[in-house]
């Protein structure tokens, strides 16, 4: 029997990135997984990974924006395995970079409407069944940038720093039902948005402030979500963990 063992999760953003390599991950370990994004053919090939391990997964196109999406992801969750076990609200936008002064209204709607609503969204969603069942494991994808400030990201790093306050009260709202929730908050994840995202002049720059002086693969935040999921975590509650190389450790980086 695997860590995950006739476990049920729901994975948002699965299509790629942290999201996938974590459904993959959980997948393996023996988990039934809903695979839930609205990129379509990134979920397909999520679900194509998984089938090749032997693995089995669900896949539910969702927008985390819509509240009505949400519940049909989990109602559709739960009519195929019965229950939820875990749910990592992965999903998210890093927005389009400007100044406070030039963010249109709209950009800073979007970005709030997809990180912070659909994290909200989501996590309402999947509450019933958790509380239903006793007990449920809730993991938030934050930021560091959800612990300090980022310049010309300021839709995003509010929604971060969103994002830990929501988990922190869905902590003190539902550990006495059995449930436990926990953020992650990753620095520089080599993923398809942060390589689309950013210049390299600027990834460069990012790896020069960091400790470990790259970023972090996928499977390796992968591996701390799935840990956090697990019962090995059991006391971590209400917190949120930095997945970042050492880059908030501090100033006085020496070679």
């Amino acid at each position: 029997m695997t860590e995950f063992t006739n476990k049920v999760v729901i994975v948002t953003g699965a299509s790629g990135g942290i999201g996938r390599a974590s459904a993959v991950s959980f997948a393996k370990q023996g988990a039934k997984v809903t695979l839930a994004d609205v990129n379509a053919e990134g979920l397909e090939q999520t679900a194509a990974m998984i089938k090749a391990d032997g693995g089995e997964s669900l896949t539910v196109i969702t927008n985390v924006a819509d509240y009505a999406a949400c519940e049909n992801m989990v109602a559709k969750t739960v009519a195929a395995f019965g229950k939820v076990d875990v749910i990592f609200n992965n999903a998210g936008i890093s927005g389009e970079r400007a100044l406070v002064i030039d963010t249109p209204i709209e950009e800073w709607q979007r970005v709030i409407d997809i990180n912070l609503s659909g994290v909200f969204y989501c996590t309402k969603a999947a509450l019933p069944a958790m509380v239903e069942n006793g007990s449920g494991v809730i993991i938030n994808t934050a930021s560091v940038d959800g612990l300090v400030g980022m310049g010309t990201l300021s839709p995003y790093t509010a929604t971060k720093h969103g994002v830990i306050g929501l988990t922190k009260s869905t902590a003190l709202e539902y550990s006495r039902k059995g449930i436990r929730a926990v953020a992650i908050c990753p620095g520089y994840i080599v993923t398809d948005m942060t390589e689309t995202g950013f210049a390299q002049e600027e990834k460069d720059g990012f790896n020069a402030m960091i400790p470990m002086g790259r970023g972090a693969s996928p499977e390796e935040a992968a591996n701390f979500v799935t840990w956090l999921a697990s019962d090995k975590a059991s006391y971590m509650n209400g917190s949120a963990h930095q997945i970042d190389g050492g880059l908030l450790a501090g100033i006085g980086l020496v070679d």
